[in-house]
């Protein structure tokens, strides 16, 4: 019932019918399937189970029925890591019963009892899933491309389509999850699969998307930093977040903002070049050579940067004319630019990169 789950999420823009052939020159695909999946998420009106970065969903197949909780996690450069609990239900189940999850799950001040009679749902989020395994650097990992939509109210669906990857078994040790899914995104991105940060959940985009409402950017982290490593760790995070907001809001203030922080990341990218800190992996006695590497992402992420201050002007223009084609045809802009930049590898592989510095 418990589950420990770990996957790359991104988003997918291209055409997917030849993914199986792609993976097969990256490894070993087997246990090609496609199902049908249709997802109903719930919480009360006031959000409660958003507030606390949790989702409650019932989802239903051709042959099954479930309730599934997934609580707060983290996202470190498209990697997603958080606990989720599974339970079957009957087919006539209409509201997932929080009760049946173990207790633990949920934090211990949480009025389960209150919550549950205020549950509704919120939206839907239909898709069919084409699913294969990958055998690939002594690990299983399960390919799922997703595409459908989210549906908020009865007049506004969005499109989805995205690829996820789910590590299933492995026998790299826990240190070196990160390094393994690093190296996996340089194989998607040497065979040129069309790939999109999308930083958010599909719960979370829903959520985001029913609320309508600007989010607040918390900056302490930045503030709280206690050494440049994280510092910069911290910039990373703040960009993942920021552009996950974007994509849902399309706001144009929210990308000036972004820009600067594009701005201040690559000066701070720049300095770390010419300090060269020492990075190891651990086991090893010698440190790694990442300048190449290193060079390789600045100049991707100043090529992004760029088009990004090109647009910016006219998505501002366009937000106070509200011309909401103009406004469309900006992010259309922003989004090849990421595409072409390969810009889904930078958060995995600066992160990765930063852990292994001395601090």
């Amino acid at each position: 019932m418990q589950d420990k789950e770990i996957e790359l999420k991104f988003g997918f823009d291209g055409d997917a019918s030849n993914l199986y052939e792609i993976f097969s020159h990256i490894g070993a695909v087997s246990n090609k399937t496609t199902l049908h999946l249709d997802n109903t998420y719930f919480d009360t009106d006031d959000k409660a189970l958003f507030g606390i970065h949790a989702g409650l969903r019932i989802r239903r197949g051709d042959d099954f029925s479930e309730q599934t909780l997934k609580v707060k996690g983290e996202n470190i450069g498209g990697l997603h890591k958080r606990q989720e609990y599974n339970l079957p239900i009957e087919v006539s189940d209409g509201v997932p019963n929080l009760m049946k999850f173990p207790k633990e799950a949920l934090p211990s001040d949480f009025d389960l009892e209150g919550i549950q009679k205020h549950l509704k749902p919120i939206c839907r989020i239909n898709f069919t899933r084409y699913l294969f395994n990958l055998e690939l650097l002594d690990s299983t990992f399960e390919v799922a491309f997703d595409q459908g939509y989210i549906e908020v109210d009865s007049s506004n669906r969005y499109p989805l389509s995205e690829l996820e990857i789910e590590l299933k078994e492995t026998s790299v040790h826990s240190d070196e999850i990160l390094n393994l899914f690093s190296i996996l995104c340089t194989h998607l991105a040497a065979n040129n699969i069309p790939l999109l940060l999308e930083p958010f959940s599909k719960m979370h985009r829903a959520a985001l998307l029913q609320l309508q409402s600007r989010p607040s950017i918390d900056f302490c982290e930045l503030d709280s930093a206690e050494t440049f490593i994280d510092y910069v760790t911290a910039q990373v995070a703040l960009f993942e977040k920021m552009y996950g907001y974007f994509l849902i809001s399309r706001d144009a203030v929210l990308f000036s903002q972004i820009i600067s922080l594009l701005d201040s990341l690559l000066l701070s990218l720049k300095y770390l070049k010419r300090r060269n800190f020492l990075a190891f992996i651990i086991g090893r006695k010698e440190p790694i050579e990442y300048k190449r590497d290193l060079q390789i992402i600045i100049r991707l992420l100043k090529s992004f940067h760029r088009v990004c201050r090109h647009v910016s002007k006219r998505t501002l223009l366009s937000r106070f004319r509200k011309n909401s084609k103009g406004i469309a045809s900006c992010y259309e802009k922003i989004r090849e630019s990421e595409k072409a930049n390969k810009l889904f590898l930078i958060p995995l592989k600066l992160r990765l990169l930063l852990s292994l510095m001395a601090k």
